[in-house]
């Protein structure tokens, strides 16, 4: 299944070569809870069962773990950094920075994990990426797929990834300070009048958030209403005549890379018709906080609400 991590990946691969179809998506500063310190880790043997319907099961507990999938090593990262063997270029949190990097998320250097004797990979259930799981398994290495697409599967992995490890207290802690981070966004923007907003993934073709995704929830708690919450998928391409039909009041802008333009095509024929553009109502966020369904979705959202309702 098509994701954010799917999507803003694509767009930092097209901001990169314009010309050339981008095929993965989109670490960043870590999120941090202040509670449940990390201590000694259960030493039962456990098992969760993954999004791919398989059961991941391991003699004790997780000490060496690779992600190739950015929201998820958030997640990790949030439970316990110290696990982490190493990371993808596209893991780009100061905390990570010493780890090893094995290259892109779709086809990482699995000769090099090998080397570094992980005890678990976290990699996509989706069916067109499974063959990277395919060959960790390969290697006898136990791995967890998942999907991410929204907050409640956010929540699900932050709980089965402690369970994997034996930082079950520290998840439900996360689990707990994200949803109360959450209301806490909603509540301070209830009884405003919701903003329409259009969210760009990518601009050329123009592709944005659908219904359910964990962006969508974002730009509901944020005080915000989705202009393409009807939409048919989850990640659509739109047209920009539709975008202009909708005219939202805002527009808010994934950069995909730290060094990212701005976003000069806003000049071009259409984009320049929006009433959002004309009026200078958009926001340039970062990719790797907002199109990430980890434990700072909460910040996003916070964010995002001081754009559309103001300081409160």
């Amino acid at each position: 299944m098509y994701t954010a991590d799917h999507a803003s990946m694509r767009a930092a691969a097209c901001s990169a070569s314009p010309r050339i179809l981008p095929i993965a998506v989109l670490a960043v500063s870590v999120f941090f809870v202040s509670c449940s310190p990390i201590g000694s880790p259960d030493t039962a043997a456990i098992s969760v069962v993954d999004d791919a319907g398989r059961t991941v099961a391991l003699a004790a507990p997780a000490r060496r773990v690779f992600s190739v999938i950015p929201s998820l090593t958030e997640s990790v990262t949030a439970l316990d950094p110290g696990v982490l063997v190493a990371r993808t270029r596209f893991d780009r949190a100061p905390v990570l920075a010493h780890l090893p990097s094995l290259g892109g998320t779709i086809q990482p250097n699995l000769e090099a994990l090998a080397g570094l004797e992980p005890d678990l990979v976290i990699t996509w259930a989706d069916e067109s990426q499974r063959a990277v799981g395919e060959r960790v398994d390969a290697l006898g290495i136990p791995v967890y797929r998942a999907e991410v697409q929204t907050v409640a599967d956010m929540r699900g992995h932050l709980r089965r990834l402690g369970t994997l490890l034996g930082r079950g207290e520290r998840a439900a802690a996360l689990v707990d300070s994200l949803d109360l981070a959450l209301e806490s966004v909603a509540a301070a923007v209830q009884g405003r009048e919701p903003v329409d907003v259009y969210y760009s993934v990518w601009h050329d073709p123009p592709q944005t958030t659908g219904p359910g995704t964990f962006i969508d929830e974002v730009i509901e708690h944020a005080g915000g209403r989705n202009i393409f919450a009807d939409a048919g998928r989850s990640w659509p391409r739109v047209s920009i005549e539709a975008i202009l039909r909708r005219d939202p009041d805002v527009l808010v802008i994934a950069r995909h890379a730290p060094d990212a333009p701005g976003a000069p095509w806003l000049e071009a024929p259409g984009w320049r018709e929006l009433r959002a553009v004309r009026t200078g109502r958009y926001l340039m966020v970062d990719g790797d906080l907002f199109n990430r369904p980890g434990p700072r979705v909460a910040e996003a959202a916070r964010k995002l609400a001081r754009f559309l309702h103001g300081p409160r």
